[in-house]
């Protein structure tokens, strides 16, 4: 991360800690798991979690059943999809589609609520 920006600009901003799939770090009122997703490069998928809320992140990735676990009952689910219905044979193992993510949600049981394009400043309540 500090390699992004200018030297030392986010020094002592923050704590860096491995992430190890399959074992949760609690950090202050949430907890964290963190899940092995495939891409190009090494990729994690979070799932966070406090008072009974539960917002799940994939970022690219292409198909895993873990995604499924990690979006389990979310009340969110944040999905990259860097194409709408289909990804190009040569990329389908590492990145998804919009249609891939809305799947996924589905069988996840993520966010009852309505689909919504990012955006910038756009907020959700949880």
């Amino acid at each position: 991360m500090l390699a992004l920006d200018r030297r030392g600009m986010l020094a002592g901003s923050f704590e860096l800690h491995d992430l190890e799939p399959g074992t949760p770090r609690e950090i202050g009122p949430f907890r964290l798991d963190a899940f092995s997703l495939p891409h190009h490069v090494p990729n994690a998928g979070l799932r966070l979690s406090a008072g009974g809320r539960v917002v799940a992140y994939t970022g690219d990735t292409g198909p895993s059943a873990d995604l499924v676990t990690l979006a389990a009952d979310a009340d969110l689910l944040v999905a990259e999809a860097t194409y709408p219905e289909q990804v190009p044979d040569e990329d389908a193992q590492y990145l998804s589609s919009a249609l891939d993510a809305g799947r996924t949600a589905a069988a996840a049981r993520s966010y009852p609520g309505d689909l919504a394009v990012a955006t910038a400043g756009r907020t959700i309540e949880v």
